[in-house]
């Protein structure tokens, strides 16, 4: 009877060991960044790494909110600037930072000029 009962632990915590979280998946980008953090460039690069995280260090130039409490804040070092779309809390205008996301691009057309830009999605 003993053995009977450590048998069916042993089946239900190997079966939950098994199994992914509902809420986690399985190649989780946030764990990733965690082990591999960003390659630190500078703004006048950041277009030259689409898709990958990268490490950006400079001063706060601008900030803009977005819709659905985001914000977009410019970062500029000595190369020039990039923008950066977070959902966390902005430090004021003029602070130093150092920012880690992953590089996106996008394309936006007005009057039928290409008006793309690549920008940071913080992480």
């Amino acid at each position: 009877m003993g053995f009977s009962r450590i048998g069916v632990v042993l089946l239900c915590v190997s079966a939950i060991g098994c199994t992914t979280s509902p809420d986690l998946p399985s190649t989780s980008n946030n764990v990733l960044s965690v082990l591999e953090p960003g390659e630190q460039v500078k703004a006048n690069q950041v277009s030259q790494k689409r898709d990958r995280v990268v490490q950006v260090q400079g001063q706060i130039k601008a900030q803009a909110p977005l819709m659905g409490g985001q914000r977009a804040y410019e970062v500029q070092d000595e190369t020039g600037s990039v923008w950066v779309v977070s959902d966390r809390t902005v430090p004021a205008t003029g602070s130093r930072v150092s920012v880690q996301g992953r590089v996106k691009f996008q394309k936006i057309e007005i009057g039928g000029k290409d008006q793309s830009s690549v920008y940071i999605e913080q992480q």
